[in-house]
């Protein structure tokens, strides 16, 4: 066993050199050092927050190089100034990135003789209640905490001194090579060129210095850099990803993330949703991140510069099932809250606080009455101030709920075409959301227009009833939550840090389990039943059968995944067999797949 790890260890070493040896760029910039080494970055998340014209920008790139200092040099708005720069935590966009990643959800028969109503993973309530240090629900006897005095609502960046941060000024900005290369640093082969169409548009220059001995590796010479914020007064609708093409010569991963009244898209550039709702094999389950990229390379040969709409939720919501916990007020003024609310009003910042009604001041006054008289005016008081405090958190609460929409690119140097630009879409739309029904797990697997935005990729893996139905009339193939006796990890796998999963690993063709003609698809063959998790009740899912039509979305953005009206299909579909272009809306179609009945055994 020894001597395996030893050689695993070499192998993983040999390929960590390789990679080295690859230069890449994949953040709207681009890095400098002391040497002329190349420096790679294989994933970049941009957070864009948005209030009128007012954007609350966040970067957040790996690094891959020598240990050694280096910086990273980007274009930014002209009015960004150094006292508008933060420095954020790596988990800020890690919780981020986790909510909004496409994810993997099983669905159990409920118990046929069970006459209670189904219930669905998120409906379970995760948040731990009453009172006490865990519940928070008190505070001094039974008196009732409001939620809102419970959580965290102001920003945390972290300290000035993790990066040396210089916003040059015009002149040096214009003189980028001379500036720096008058502070030791070399300029990358190409530079003057992928920079000139930012200077010429007034754009300034944002130099971030980085302390190798500060940062967090996560593998051989790779690591993650702390996020870095800034904010502009001017409109922030293009990411400046073409800069980012230095000497880049492999395919790489951008993640961009916009919180803002609406649902945004991609614009001048195909927006595409992926297939939500497959049906897929067990083994999925874990290596969702792997399953993904390979699926993404199927949608990508179609239309190599398409943008992925992956997500777009409410942001007090995060998907079903939920990840986690929706974002909380703090990491949304982390992420430019704080910045908008310098806008606001003061009357607005500070309401005052709601009268109490004639029962509670009663109460109140019942409550006080039993202090001393020495703690009565004090406690009082305080109270005052309490309610006028939560008025305050529950304005900025309401003030600051945004859609929070996720758009992803994997390109290489003649597949990106130019920045990213973003924009709002033309309608909020609905995805990924809704539940088998009946023997077949029918379920609707459509992206449509709705009210208010829904959409999440998700795929699904469906466990058949295989105990005892000791009832007269048992109720069958109603589709839920796990039963109580499921012993397995109650973990929601999702498919995240892309960058670093193989695409080729999980071949689609072998887990889908359902056709997918405009992929190139059929349905596999099913798994074998010792596929299923330790404890699980059932055995893993069967086999899938046919659907029909083959269509788009009706908001204007590609589906991939349906197929020809004769064909059997559980996904969304290309507007062609061959192609990704929007077609008019059309009414929404449901889709089954077929599970057998597995063998019954003893509960």
């Amino acid at each position: 066993m020894a001597t395996e790890r030893t050689l695993l260890t070499a192998l993983a070493a040999l390929l960590a050199a390789m990679v080295f040896a690859t230069p890449a760029s994949a953040f709207p910039g681009f890095y400098v050092g002391k040497s002329a080494a190349q420096r790679s970055a294989y994933a970049t998340h941009v957070v864009i927050a948005k209030k009128g014209d007012r954007s609350v920008v966040t970067v957040a790139t790996d690094y891959d190089g020598p240990l050694e200092p280096f910086a990273f040099v980007m274009p930014v708005p002209e009015d960004v100034t150094p006292d508008r720069v933060k420095i954020l935590k790596r988990g800020a966009i890690d919780r981020l990135e986790r909510l909004t990643a496409p994810r993997f959800h099983e669905f159990w028969e409920t118990d046929p003789c069970d006459p209670d109503p189904v219930k669905q993973e998120w409906e379970r309530d995760l948040k731990v209640t009453g009172a006490g240090m865990l519940g928070g629900g008190s505070t001094g006897g039974e008196r009732k905490v409001p939620k809102e005095m419970l959580v965290t609502v102001t920003p945390e960046f972290m300290g000035e001194k993790e990066y040396g941060v210089e916003v040059l000024g015009e002149a040096d900005s214009k003189n980028l090579r001379g500036w720096l290369t008058k502070h030791g640093w070399v300029p990358p082969e190409g530079m003057d060129q992928a920079m000139a169409p930012y200077l010429q548009a007034g754009m300034r220059v944002l130099v971030a210095a980085v302390d190798a001995n500060r940062i967090e590796l996560v593998g051989g010479s790779r690591a993650e850099l702390l996020p870095i914020r800034f904010h502009t007064d001017k409109p922030y609708d293009s990411v400046p990803a073409a800069v980012g093409l230095l000497d880049l010569d492999k395919a790489q991963d951008l993640f961009v993330y916009v919180l803002a009244d609406r649902r945004y898209e991609a614009k001048e550039r195909p927006n595409v949703f992926p297939p939500t709702n497959i049906a897929v094999d067990f083994v999925v389950k874990e290596r969702v991140g792997e399953f993904y990229n390979a699926l993404t390379d199927l949608i990508l040969a179609k239309q190599p510069r398409a943008a992925l709409n992956e997500y777009a939720w409410p942001s007090d919501g995060c998907g079903e099932p939920c990840v986690d916990e929706p974002l909380g007020i703090g990491e949304l003024m982390t992420f430019g809250g704080d910045v908008f609310e310098e806008a606001v009003p003061e009357e607005e910042r500070h309401p005052k606080a709601s009268e109490l009604t004639g029962q509670e001041q009663k109460q109140e006054d019942a409550e006080l009455e039993e202090l001393k008289p020495a703690d009565r005016a004090r406690e009082k008081k305080q109270r005052a101030a309490d309610r006028k405090e939560l008025a305050r958190r529950k304005a900025l609460i309401a003030r600051n709920r945004y859609v929070v929409s996720r758009l992803h690119l994997h390109y290489g140097k003649d597949s990106l075409g130019g920045d990213l630009r973003v924009g709002p879409a033309s309608g909020a739309v609905m995805g990924g959301v809704w539940i088998p029904k009946g023997k077949n797990g029918e379920i609707d697997t459509e992206v449509v227009s709705t009210q208010v935005d829904r959409l999440q990729t998700r795929y699904i893996n469906l466990h058949p009833w295989a105990g005892m139905m000791d009832c007269a009339s048992p109720a069958r193939y109603r589709w839920g939550k796990p039963p109580r006796t499921y012993r397995g990890l109650r973990k929601i796998w999702v498919a995240e840090d892309l960058s670093r999963k193989s695409r080729t690993q999980i071949v689609p063709a072998k887990v889908v389990l359902v056709p997918i003609p405009s992929l190139g698809l059929a349905a596999a063959a099913p798994a074998s039943a010792d596929a299923a998790p330790a404890g699980s009740t059932a055995p893993a899912p069967s086999s899938s059968a046919a659907a029909d039509g083959a269509k788009t979305s009706s908001c204007g953005c590609a589906t991939p995944g349906r197929g020809s009206r004769t064909g059997s299909v559980v996904g969304l579909g290309l507007a062609q067999a061959h192609g990704l272009g929007a077609r008019p809306p059309r009414a929404r179609r449901k889709h089954a797949h077929t599970t057998p009945e597995p063998p019954g055994r003893s509960r």
